[in-house]
């Protein structure tokens, strides 16, 4: 029974952070400065990387180009994203209560390494 308990106790501590992991694009933006969701976008990052490399090795297209001997800091990447946010800010305040922030991340790697 008491292994039951912590199993329980356990999902509710784990499910209430998994479910708030992802910020909504008004939550990103008014902690852009801190260090708050730095692991987030460098995991986005990673995951544009692999699903980018996936779909060229698969299908011989190619969704961005960034140099591969080049490593982007948090830093810059909250910057090409808060870029793409403004540069798209109708878009982004029309859904500033949702997740956007990888949609964000994908619009301003095209942008700024695109394929030629």
């Amino acid at each position: 029974m008491i292994l039951i308990f912590r199993f329980f106790l356990t999902f509710i501590i784990l499910h209430s952070h998994v479910v708030t992991a992802q910020p909504t694009t008004r939550e990103f933006l008014n902690h852009i400065e801190t260090d708050r969701y730095d692991l987030y976008i460098y995991g986005l990052e990673s995951g544009l990387e692999w699903s980018s490399e996936l779909t060229y090795r698969e299908n011989n297209i190619q969704i961005y180009c960034k140099p591969g001997d080049i490593e982007l800091s948090a830093k810059f990447m909250k910057n090409l994203i808060a870029e793409e946010i403004r540069g798209n800010a109708s878009f982004y305040e029309k859904y500033e209560y949702e997740p956007l922030i990888g949609l964000a991340m994908r619009n301003a790697l095209l942008e700024k390494f695109p394929c030629d």
